[in-house]
C-alpha cells in the first residue's frame, strides 16, 4: 500500500464514522509558546483545554509535523525523522478509551489487514481500565501488553498544570532478528529497531493542579496520532522508513549523485540528507528563512546538518538543491505549497550551501586540532569558549559541535559555552547602551506612562513630574533629563529615532533648553534628555514642549517609505521577505529583511519603480486601532507580533491599498509627501539577512546635486568623455604592470639559477636552502622554479618582507622522510610565528626576521640528517 493510499483510507475510515475531516494546520503555529507544530493536537489545544468549543465532537486530520527532539537519531535509526505526517482522530467529550481502542484496532487489523499477532501494546502502569479493554475486549494476550511508567505512557500537562492523562502506544514487532539481542530487552520501551511505535492514543482525563494532585476532568477527550511513515514501513514490508515510497525517490537521487558506491556506514548521512531536505522544503514553503533566531535558527541548523552529511558522502558542491525534485514529485500533489516554493528552495539551498561549505572544512579542521590537543593531555571535555568560537567564527550551531565531538567520545562544557555566549551579549548590549542615558535615568521612577500627543500636535504644554540631575552639590544643579505627564515628543522605539526640539519653562520665564533625546522606560514614562546650560526645571513646573518640525517631517517621510519598500520587496523577491529590523532617522532609512542572495540591479530598479509609483499615486495614510485578532484578520503584518500580544488594541498604519502594518511610529498623511524614494545601497549584514539603505524627499535632491558636482569634476579632469580618459589611464597602468611582471619573472628566473647552482646532493635528492628577501607570492614562485630544475628536491626558502619573516618549503613527490608542513611549523615557531601545510608544500612566518639566517642553518642541518 502506497503512502497516498494510506493517507486517503485513514481519513475516509474516520469520516465514515462521523468524524469531521479538517485540513492540516501550518507547521508554524500561531501559538507564541510553540516554535513548530509537533503533533496533530496543536491546532486543537483550545478545544482540548475547554477554552473553546470544537466545531464537531469528532475530528480527523493528516497533520504536517516538525520536531527536533530526537534529531541526533535521524539517519541512525530506522524510524526517526524531523518532518513527518501525523494521522489523527480526536474526540471532544464523545467516545473515550473503549471507543478509541476499538476504532484503532479495527482500522489496523481490518482496514489495513495487519496481523494482530504482530502488534504489541504499552499502557500506563496504573491504567487498569485500558489494560482490561485491550486484554478482555480486544483479546490481546497479556504477554504482548506492557505496563510502563509516566516517562513512556503519560501525556502532559504542558507546564505545571492543566489537562493530562495516560496513553496507550501500539507497536509493530518487526522481528527478533531486528532487536538488540539483549536477553533483558525492555520490549517496546527499548530503543532497538525491533519495535516500531505507529499509534499513540492519549486519554485526557485529569486536570493537574499546581500541587501535583489530579482532578478528574468533567469532559474527557481523546487525542490520537498515527505516524504515517512508520505505518507505511510496516505495510510495505520495509526495514526502515527510508525504504518506502515516501523516501525511496530521494534516497535513489542521493545515491546517484554520490561519486562512489555507498556502504552501510554511509547510510546515516544519506538518510540524514533525505530527511532534512524534506524538512527544509516544507519549512521554506511556510515562509521561513534561515536566520539566527527561533524557527529560522532551527531551519539553518538542519540545512547545515544536511550540508555536512553531503560532505561525508563527497557530494559535489551544489548537489543538495537538486534533491527537492523527488520530494516534490512524491508529495507535491498532496501539498501544492512545496511546488510553489520550488524556485525559492533551489536558490536558497544553493546559496546556503555555498556559504557554509566555505567555513565547514576550516571549522572542522580547527575543532579536530583542539580535540587532538585535548586527547594528548588526556581530557575528554571541549571547553565552552572553544565551542563558542566555532559558533561565532565558523557558524557551527552548538548542537552540530556536540554531534561532532560525540563521535570522538568527547563532551562539551555547555555551562562554559553559555557563559561565553552571555559575555558576548553583554558586550553587544553595552555598545548599544553607551549612547543612551546613564544609570541615573535607568533608575528613574516607573509608574504611569507619559501620554503621547505627537500623532496630532507638535507643540504642547506639560507638567514636570521629575527632574533627574547630572550632578549634585550646586545651588542650581545641571539637569540630565526631565519626566513629564504628556509630550508631543516621540520616544525612540520600533526602529524610529526620537524627536528633538525645545523645552521652555513657563513657570520660570527665559529658561529654555534643547531636548536631545527621548527614551521610553520599560513599563514606565518617557525620559526627555536635556541639552544646554540654562536648565532650571523643577518638579511641578509647567513647560512648553516644541518638536523640531522639519526633522520630524523627514523622519515621517522615511518611516512611511519603509512600509512601502517592504511591500515592494515582497512583490519583487517573494513572500518569504520579512522585516528583520529597521532604523528610521531624519537622514536616511535602513531596512533589514530576510533574503538569501544579493539583489540584482534589475531587482533594485523594480523595487524603486513600485515604491515610487505608490508615492506618485498620493495614497492616503490612515491609522486604525484594532484588536490584535482584528488586525491579523485584516491582513496587517508586524515585525514583532509578540510585542503586541496581550494588548487590548494595536495601531494599524495603512498606505492606501499598498501596505498595512502594525506600527506605533509617526507617518506622513499622504504618500505623495515622501517626494521620491531612492535606494542608495543593498548589502548583506548576516547570513540570510540583507539591508537596504534609502533616502527620501530633500535628501534625494541633495544627492542629485552631489552627483552633478562629481560629474562636473570628472569633465574637468578627463574632458568631454571622462570614460575614455579613464580607459586611457587604465591602459597605461596595465602596460606598466605588465612590464613590472616581466621584470619580476626575469629576476626570479635569475635567482632560481643562482640558488640551484648551490644545491647539495644527498643521495638522489637535492637539498636547496637559501635566503631570498621577497614577498610571499614571489617566494612561492621561486620555489616552483627551483624545483623544476632540481627534482627530486627539498627546497627551503626564507626571507624578510615588510618587516616580517617568511618561510616556504617545497618537497618533491616521492620523498617520504621530509614533510613540508612539519618543516615550516618548526621554522615559523622559531621565528616567533606559525604556519604549516601539506606534506609537499607549506608556508608560514614570524615576527622576528633577525633570526632568519640562524633558523635557515638549523633547518639545513636537520634536512641533511633526515635525508642522509
Amino acid at each position: 500500500m502506497k503512502a497516498s493510499e494510506l493517507r486517503t483510507r485513514y481519513l475516509e475510515f474516520f469520516a465514515a464514522r462521523d468524524h469531521m475531516k479538517l485540513p492540516s494546520s501550518p507547521l508554524v503555529p500561531k501559538d507564541p509558546t510553540l516554535l513548530f507544530t509537533s503533533a496533530g493536537m496543536v491546532q486543537f489545544k483550545d478545544y482540548l483545554a475547554g477554552r473553546a468549543a470544537a466545531p464537531h465532537p469528532r475530528i480527523t486530520t493528516c497533520q504536517k509535523c516538525f520536531r527536533t527532539t530526537d534529531i541526533e537519531n535521524v539517519g541512525k535509526t530506522a524510524f526517526h525523522q524531523t518532518f513527518f505526517e501525523m494521522l489523527g482522530n480526536f474526540s471532544f467529550g464523545d467516545y473515550f478509551k473503549k471507543g478509541a481502542i476499538e476504532l484503532a484496532w479495527e482500522f489496523l487489523t481490518r482496514e489495513l489487514s495487519i496481523d494482530g499477532s504482530n502488534l504489541w501494546v504499552s499502557v500506563y502502569q496504573d491504567d487498569d481500565e485500558a489494560y482490561d479493554i485491550w486484554h478482555d475486549v480486544i483479546g490481546v494476550p497479556s504477554d504482548r501488553i506492557v505496563r510502563l511508567g509516566k516517562e513512556h505512557n503519560w501525556w502532559g500537562p504542558v507546564g505545571n498544570s492543566g489537562p493530562c492523562g495516560p496513553d496507550c502506544e501500539i507497536h509493530v514487532d518487526t522481528g527478533i532478528e531486528n532487536g538488540c539481542g539483549d536477553p533483558d530487552c525492555a520490549g517496546p520501551a527499548c530503543d532497538c529497531n525491533r519495535f516500531s511505535e505507529i499509534w499513540n492514543l492519549v486519554f485526557m482525563q485529569y486536570d493537574a493542579q499546581e500541587d501535583g494532585t489530579l482532578v478528574p476532568l468533567q469532559r474527557q477527550n481523546v487525542d490520537t496520532g498515527m505516524g504515517l511513515e512508520r505505518t507505511v514501513t510496516t505495510l510495505q514490508g520495509a526495514e526502515t522508513n527510508f525504504e518506502t515510497d515516501l523516501f525511496r525517490p530521494i534516497v535513489e537521487a542521493i545515491e546517484a549523485a554520490s561519486p562512489r558506491s555507498l556502504n552501510k556506514d554511509d547510510h546515516v548521512y544519506r538518510n540524514t540528507i533525505a530527511d532534512h531536505v524534506r524538512s527544509v522544503l516544507f519549512l521554506l514553503s511556510e515562509g521561513l528563512m534561515p536566520s539566527n533566531e527561533r524557527q529560522g535558527y532551527v531551519l539553518r541548523r538542519i540545512l547545515r546538518r544536511a550540508i555536512r552529511a553531503g560532505e561525508r558522502l563527497d557530494l559535489a558542491p551544489g548537489s543538495l538543491a537538486a534533491f527537492i525534485e523527488p520530494v516534490i514529485e512524491t508529495m507535491g500533489s498532496v501539498y501544492p505549497e512545496i511546488v510553489q516554493s520550488r524556485d525559492l528552495a533551489r536558490r536558497l539551498i544553493t546559496r546556503e550551501e555555498e556559504t557554509f561549505r566555505r567555513t565547514l572544512r576550516d571549522g572542522e579542521r580547527r575543532l579536530n586540532k583542539v580535540l587532538d590537543e585535548l586527547t594528548t593531555s588526556g581530557k575528554k571535555v571541549l571547553p565552552g569558549d572553544a565551542a563558542f568560537e566555532l559558533n561565532d567564527t565558523y557558524g557551527f550551531p552548538i548542537e552540530m559541535t556536540q554531534e561532532i565531538v560525540a563521535d570522538r567520545g568527547f563532551e562539551i562544557d555547555v555551562p562554559g559555552y553559555e557563559i561565553a555566549l552571555e559575555q558576548q551579549r553583554t558586550r553587544s548590549r553595552r555598545s548599544v547602551e553607551e549612547d543612551q542615558l546613564d544609570v541615573q535615568i535607568k533608575d528613574a521612577q516607573e509608574g504611569g506612562e507619559t501620554k503621547f500627543l505627537g500623532y496630532n500636535c507638535l507643540d504642547a504644554t506639560a507638567q514636570i513630574l521629575q527632574s533627574i540631575p547630572d550632578s549634585t552639590g550646586d545651588e542650581e544643579p545641571k539637569l540630565r533629563a526631565i519626566i513629564v505627564d504628556q509630550s508631543p515628543f516621540y520616544a525612540a522605539s520600533g526602529g524610529q529615532v526620537s524627536d528633538t526640539g525645545i523645552v521652555e519653562n513657563l513657570a520660570r520665564p527665559g529658561r529654555k533648553s534643547r531636548i536631545g533625546d527621548v527614551i521610553k522606560m520599560q513599563n514606565g514614562p518617557s525620559v526627555h534628555e536635556i541639552k544646554g546650560k540654562d536648565s532650571l526645571f523643577l518638579p511641578g513646573d509647567q513647560v512648553r514642549l516644541v518638536v523640531d518640525v522639519e526633522r520630524r517631517n523627514r523622519i515621517c517621510r522615511n518611516h512611511t517609505a519603509t512600509h512601502i519598500l517592504h511591500t515592494a520587496l515582497r512583490n519583487v523577491l517573494g513572500s518569504h521577505v520579512k522585516q528583520a529590523g529597521s532604523l528610521v532617522n531624519d537622514i536616511e532609512l535602513r531596512f533589514d529583511f530576510s533574503h538569501f542572495e544579493k539583489m540584482t540591479d534589475d531587482q533594485i530598479a523594480q523595487v524603486e519603480d513600485i515604491a515610487n509609483a505608490a508615492v506618485l499615486a498620493d495614497h492616503p495614510v490612515t491609522t486604525d486601532l484594532l484588536s490584535l485578532e482584528q488586525a491579523t484578520a485584516s491582513g496587517a503584518i508586524g515585525l514583532f507580533e509578540d510585542e503586541y500580544r496581550g494588548k487590548s488594541e494595536v495601531r494599524v498604519v495603512s498606505v492606501g491599498d499598498v501596505s498595512k502594518e502594525l506600527c506605533g511610529g509617526t507617518h506622513v498623511s499622504r504618500s505623495g509627501e515622501i517626494g521620491l524614494i531612492k535606494i542608495v545601497s543593498e548589502e548583506s549584514i548576516a547570513s540570510g539577512t540583507r539591508r537596504l539603505r534609502a533616502i527620501t524627499g530633500d535628501r534625494v535632491l541633495d544627492r542629485l546635486r552631489e552627483q552633478d558636482a562629481f560629474q562636473r569634476l570628472m569633465h574637468e579632469q578627463f574632458g568631454d568623455d571622462p570614460i575614455s580618459g579613464i580607459d586611457q589611464i587604465r591602459s597605461q597602468v596595465e602596460a606598466l604592470t605588465s612590464q613590472l611582471n616581466e621584470f619580476v619573472a626575469d629576476r626570479l628566473q635569475t635567482l632560481s639559477r643562482q640558488i640551484s647552482e648551490k644545491a647539495n646532493g644527498i643521495g638522489d635528492t637535492k637539498l636547496v636552502v637559501s635566503r631570498a628577501d621577497l614577498p610571499g607570492d614571489q617566494l612561492k614562485q621561486l620555489a616552483d622554479l627551483i624545483e623544476e630544475g632540481t627534482q627530486p628536491s627539498v627546497i627551503i626558502l626564507a626571507g624578510e618582507s615588510s618587516g616580517r619573516a617568511l618561510v616556504v618549503c617545497k618537497v618533491s613527490k616521492g620523498i617520504q622522510t621530509v614533510r613540508a608542513g612539519d618543516v615550516v611549523k618548526t621554522m615559523s615557531q622559531a621565528l616567533g610565528g606559525g604556519g604549516g601545510g601539506a606534506p609537499n608544500f607549506a608556508q608560514g612566518g614570524g615576527q622576528d626576521p633577525a633570526k632568519i639566517d640562524e633558523v635557515l642553518q638549523s633547518a639545513a642541518a636537520e634536512m641533511r640528517q633526515a635525508l642522509g
